[in-house]
């Protein structure tokens, strides 16, 4: 079982993406995880700015791709997205929220409430890695509002050597 003296070291973190998307789908993207640190993240969330029912699923990014994925900070594509207009497919990542379609109540995003994001109890991520929350849905782009993405974590960073209480 965790120690309470681990708990006391969470630390929420947030991440904005750029708030502005018309003619490209949102996205947001983490800091990336510190040399030498690990990442023991308890609760994982996305959200976005645009009243509209949506799915956001969010990946964890491995460190090859990681260092090229950032927050832009105008309504543009990223090169991480294979699809158009930042679609999934991506370049690389492993899903860590629910898969699936808008069936799944804990990715909806109704009037841009926020959505569940982890698939387990609490997820591990390694140095270097960086967590992407995006939509994904069949609909068009959010033209004429604009869109933005936030993520939201509440994690302990430890070192790579420090022994983690089990759960």
């Amino acid at each position: 079982m965790f120690c309470a003296d681990f708990y006391t070291r969470i630390s929420y973190r947030r991440w904005i993406g750029f708030p502005g998307f018309i003619l490209n789908k949102a996205f947001a993207v983490s800091d990336a995880v510190p040399a030498g640190r690990l990442w023991v993240i308890l609760s994982l969330s996305a959200f976005h700015s645009v009243a509209a029912q949506r799915i956001i699923h969010l990946f964890a990014v491995p460190p090859g791709e990681a260092g090229n994925l950032v927050n832009l900070t105008s309504d543009a594509t990223s090169p991480h997205f294979l699809g158009t207009v930042n679609n999934p497919p991506l370049k690389s990542g492993v899903l860590i929220s629910m898969g699936g379609g808008t069936g799944l109540p804990d990715m909806q995003s109704a009037s841009a409430s926020s959505v569940n994001g982890l698939n387990l109890p609490i997820f591990f991520l390694p140095e270097r890695w960086k967590i992407l929350a995006c939509v994904d849905s069949n609909e068009g782009v959010t033209n004429p509002s604009a869109d933005g993405i936030t993520i939201d974590a509440a994690l302990v960073e430890v070192t790579s050597d420090e022994e983690i209480p089990e759960p």
